[in-house]
């Protein structure tokens, strides 16, 4: 029998939901889960003054979750397994009564959520007593994961792409001009990681430590590139690596600016994932530098078994699912595929084949991301681990290890007088 089941222990006739809750006790589900997001039940709207963006803002997306929830529950169903999903409304009501408690969630396999950082602090005692995995949606504070190893955050985790970046630099311009542009504040944390683990060493002819180290550092600011321009070598390859975020748009379109005045330089870049949705990036910028930059929960809209789900989430939403909804859906994914997993296969099984484990192959596939995951301490919660470089290649971004690898250097020609001959 396939069974989705959904329980809805709230009105949510603002949101224009209607759902009709399956009461068979005798029911028994392959997973059950609780979503408590904030759908701000007890909102009183007053129609004379403005609207309460915010509320309304934030219910909005509680709803992009539960539909994510809900299209990975179906296409569980589909395959054959039972899924129970619980939703709770986060946000208290009018004497500042939580609407929900651990009876609610004592036999549910994951709890998802809450949003608002205030309620998941008051939520994360009970959700540890409840013996469920707590899956959280939203950015925390890094103490919160080592509260136990039963805590998981689906964002993806910046520090885990520094790495990554270090590597792809040193493989491929080990002996170019390494220009790592810092801006501090709060991105300060990853530009340390980057230092500490940057073998600074002089060129292999040199034996004095003087000023041909093929790595250098310019302290810029948000809004500044610092010393950047004095410091792009003409007579070699250059490589600008900047991990700076999306708090430094001014600084990085400063960057592109110095990098299109000077265009008789060879310019790499490598940059922070931020740097895809900004507007103001050339295509022209992104092609010239070959611009490299990390990807987490990237869609492949042209592989036929994410065609196939999108068409599925089609007709039940009748729009297209947003990043909300892909993310809580691979996160629902994640979460029955690892319960799979962690079942005792039955001894007689094991008895003939010591090496057997579960088939999950016949699970639905994730959308977006394949989750990897990365433990914080030995007793502590789990990280979303998952980044791909991808870099611009003939007009568009492909996978790093799918871009041809670069040929060798050519120093560029002088003509009499010292000046660059550019090529016809």
């Amino acid at each position: 029998m396939k069974v989705v089941r959904y329980i809805l222990l709230l009105i949510l006739c603002a949101c224009g939901i209607s759902t009709q809750a399956q009461t068979s006790d005798s029911t028994s589900f392959d997973m059950s889960a609780a979503a408590i997001l904030p759908f701000f039940t007890h909102l009183v709207v007053d129609t004379l003054g403005p609207p309460p963006r915010r509320e309304w803002r934030m219910r909005e997306i509680a709803m992009e979750h539960v539909n994510g929830m809900r299209w990975a529950s179906y296409r569980l169903s589909e395959v054959g397994y039972n899924i129970e999903l619980n939703l709770f409304d986060e946000v208290t009501d009018t004497l500042g009564n939580r609407l929900w408690d651990l009876e609610d969630i004592d036999n549910c396999d994951i709890v998802m959520g809450p949003l608002q950082q205030s309620m998941l602090s008051r939520s994360l005692r009970t959700v540890e007593i409840s013996g469920a995995e707590h899956i959280l949606l939203t950015n925390v504070n890094p103490n919160i994961l080592n509260s136990g190893d039963h805590i998981r955050s689906i964002l993806p985790s910046q520090t885990h792409f520094v790495n990554q970046v270090l590597a792809e630099v040193l493989e491929n311009h080990y002996t170019d001009n390494v220009l790592f542009l810092m801006v501090g504040g709060a991105d300060r944390e990853l530009e340390q990681q980057f230092l500490d683990f940057y073998p600074i060493q002089p060129a292999p002819y040199d034996s004095l430590l003087t000023d041909t180290l093929r790595f250098d550092t310019i302290m810029g600011s948000k809004k500044s590139i610092g010393s950047l321009k004095e410091k792009i070598k003409f007579y070699e390859r250059n490589v600008i690596v900047t991990l700076a975020s999306r708090r430094s748009k001014s600084m990085l379109s400063s960057l592109q600016s110095a990098v299109q005045q000077n265009d008789s330089t060879e310019i790499f870049v490598y940059a922070n994932a931020d740097l895809m949705d900004f507007g103001f990036i050339d295509l022209e910028f992104l092609s010239r530098t070959k611009t490299t930059i990390p990807v987490s929960g990237n869609v492949d809209w042209k592989d036929s078994t994410t065609i196939e789900a999108v068409k599925m989430f089609r007709e039940l939403y009748d729009t297209d699912p947003s990043d909300y909804a892909i993310r809580a859906h691979d996160a629902f994914l994640d979460a029955f595929s690892r319960k799979l997993k962690s079942i005792p296969i039955d001894s007689v099984v094991l008895a003939e084949d010591s090496l057997a484990t579960w088939d999950l192959s016949s699970l639905p596939a994730p959308i977006a991301t394949d989750y990897q995951w990365d433990q914080v301490s030995d007793s502590g919660g789990w990280v979303n681990s998952t980044w791909d470089l991808h870099t611009f290649h003939t007009g568009q971004w492909c996978e790093t290890d799918t871009v041809p690898g670069l040929m060798p250097f050519i120093e560029p020609q002088l003509d009499e007088e010292g000046f660059f001959i550019r090529p016809e």
